[in-house]
């Protein structure tokens, strides 16, 4: 063995750690049987926990804010299947001068015969970024204020062309103008709601929950859709006898209109978009289908980040990157689920949803 491995291995490990702090990134890992966790001191760091204290599930859970802890339970709940073993959300965390911490916690649970033995994770300080998307909520809230004058006007003039409309009988002209209030209305309750100036942070969202017909809410928009794009051919197909569930219309149509909309942006060319309703005991998954570009595997996860665009192609599709980050908000609220998956018929993107009945 070489004289110097052992300086060598020490020195790679004073760099590594070096490397770790500087970024914030903690290690753990936890034993499925015993519950025995062991975390890198970082780890530590992140969470808030002293360096004396035993660290436990139970320590880690209370030092999340409480209203971010479902989304731990739910993110790892899932991950507790072969076939979707990873796990990737933020939350926030209070240290002991009581300043709030955000953190990015990544990991993987490790299966042994189909059954679930150990987590492997890392968490990342991710504060300051959050304190750079502040300022950019901030800018957007100033802009959105400043749309509500002139959007009051639009309004004022769509209600008097429907009068005149009315009057004549025109049913045509009549159903377009009123779903140019309708959208206008939508674009209203938008303003109103995209980050008021005491709350940034989008996990307080509120749902307004009721039965949400799904086959019928497909076609609305659907409908919509038609009418600003007359060149693209939906179709859409029911696979289930049930598709009553319990969520925010509004919200769930937000969801629906801006994945077929994607679904449309990034299809340069093709003409036809495939959207399909299906369903077993537990809930309902509806997923869009297109023929276009498609998204590469390592970008599909971070599509639902906060200002994420796809690489390659910001020059062909115009966008704020903050459309599929609202859909993954939305659909985390309804305890659901959403995801993009490769075409089977070769190219293209499934972007998909699932909603639970209860």
């Amino acid at each position: 063995m070489p004289r110097n491995f052992f300086n060598s291995a020490r020195i790679s490990e004073e760099h590594l750690a070096i490397a770790l702090s500087q970024v914030a990134l903690g290690f753990w890992e936890m034993d499925l049987n015993t519950k025995i966790i062991e975390c890198t001191t970082q780890n530590r760091i992140n969470l808030g926990l002293s360096m004396d204290e035993p660290i436990t599930e139970q320590r880690i859970i209370e030092a999340i804010l409480p209203e971010d802890r479902w989304r731990r339970e739910s993110e790892i709940k899932n991950a507790m299947h072969p076939d979707s073993p990873t796990y990737n959300f933020e939350i926030r965390v209070r240290h002991a001068d009581q300043k709030v911490h955000w953190l990015h916690v990544r990991g993987t649970v490790i299966f042994e015969n189909l059954l679930p033995v150990r987590i492997i994770g890392t968490t990342i300080d991710v504060s300051k970024k959050k304190e750079i998307e502040t300022l950019r909520d901030e800018l957007l809230n100033i802009t959105t204020h400043e749309l509500k004058s002139p959007l009051s006007i639009v309004k004022g003039y769509l209600q008097l062309l429907y009068k005149f409309i009315s009057e004549i009988g025109d049913n045509k002209h009549q159903l377009i103008t009123e779903r140019a209030i309708s959208a206008n209305a939508k674009i209203e309750r938008l303003i109103e709601e995209i980050i008021p100036a005491n709350q940034h942070i989008k996990s307080e969202l509120i749902l307004k929950k009721e039965p949400v017909d799904l086959h019928q809410l497909i076609k609305e928009v659907i409908s919509n859709a038609n009418l600003v794009h007359e060149e693209i051919e939906i179709n859409f197909t029911c696979l289930t006898g049930t598709y009553i569930v319990s969520g925010d219309k509004y919200r769930i149509s937000q969801v629906l209109t801006n994945l077929v909309n994607n679904a449309i942006k990034y299809s340069p060319g093709e003409s036809t978009i495939d959207i399909e309703l299906s369903g077993d005991a537990s809930g309902i998954r509806v997923s869009i289908i297109d023929n276009g570009i498609g998204i590469a595997e390592q970008q599909r996860e971070k599509v639902f980040q906060k200002f994420y665009r796809i690489a390659n192609t910001s020059h062909l599709v115009e966008g704020s990157g903050i459309g599929l980050y609202l859909c993954a908000e939305i659909i985390a609220h309804h305890r659901g689920r959403i995801g993009m998956l490769s075409n089977p018929a070769g190219k293209g993107t499934i972007a998909f949803f699932e909603l639970p009945f209860n």
